[in-house]
């Protein structure tokens, strides 16, 4: 990293660690947290966090694990409440030594040239994973894992559209009124329901149709940007970068060296 990236949310758990590099912070529901060999910076799902970049001469190479839950809970039942919005205790710990073992071990195989045991990746994913939601989640609780906005059907109504229309998604006036509520109301409940604004949270959905797109689809970046619903691909380009940190034709570029 060498940007500072947006507020932003999704619905994974995030497991934030620094590889090499200057230290730097996140900030997670506006607490800045450092991001340091010693610490790793923890995010619920839906929980708004940024990042914050410390001018240096040097980037930052971080280790970011973007969790899905139903993999989680696959994995082992006793993590079933990973989707819920306090999993994690803290966002910011001081990490173990084995967990530091785990996370050099993972970006080291990352980092080969020619590395391609993908179970083997997947297993010390899994066991840096573990390790760090044994130590700092609330695993052990029975309480009910709560989906976003969950508890007004207006607010469900208006979640189902926007997840089924991401290339209109910013139209949140019109959001608003399938939802049967004023702008103002809307923006009330919305926030009160799934703990983000209706902004943040359809800029979220926006990012994860681009990634899909980006992986999925052989598309120009032009089509890709008009299919998502944006007026000019340099547009898409900025709201992706300030999102992921990365420009789309880069992120593509990842992908294909890694496939």
């Amino acid at each position: 990293m060498d940007t500072s990236l947006v507020p932003h949310v999704h619905h994974h758990c995030h497991i934030i660690l620094k590889v090499s590099g200057p230290d730097q912070e996140f900030i997670v529901e506006e607490n800045a947290l450092p991001v340091r060999d010693d610490t790793a910076v923890l995010v619920n799902t839906w929980e708004q966090h940024r990042y914050h970049h410390q001018t240096h001469d040097r980037r930052t190479v971080f280790l970011a694990l973007y969790i899905e839950p139903s993999w989680l809970a696959g994995t082992d039942r006793n993590y079933a409440r990973c989707g819920h919005p306090a999993f994690f205790n803290s966002p910011g710990v001081a990490i173990t030594d084995r967990i530091r073992k785990l996370r050099q071990d993972l970006a080291e195989r990352i980092g080969l040239e020619n590395y391609d045991d993908p179970k083997e990746a997947e297993q010390i994913i899994f066991d840096l994973t573990s390790a760090v939601v044994h130590q700092f989640a609330d695993w052990r609780s029975g309480a009910k894992v709560r989906a976003p906005a969950d508890n007004d059907y207006r607010i469900r109504r208006a979640v189902q559209h926007m997840q089924r229309n991401y290339d209109s998604v910013s139209d949140l006036d019109r959001v608003a009124k399938l939802a049967g509520l004023s702008r103002p109301h809307f923006n009330h409940l919305f926030r009160r329901c799934t703990g983000v604004s209706p902004a943040v949270y359809a800029n979220s959905i926006r990012v994860e149709a681009a990634v899909r797109a980006l992986s999925e689809q052989p598309k120009p970046i032009l089509d890709l940007a008009s299919d998502l619903g944006f007026s000019a691909a340099s547009n898409f380009t900025r709201f992706f970068q300030q999102h992921t940190g990365i420009a789309p034709r880069n992120f593509r570029h990842a992908l294909a060296q890694v496939e």
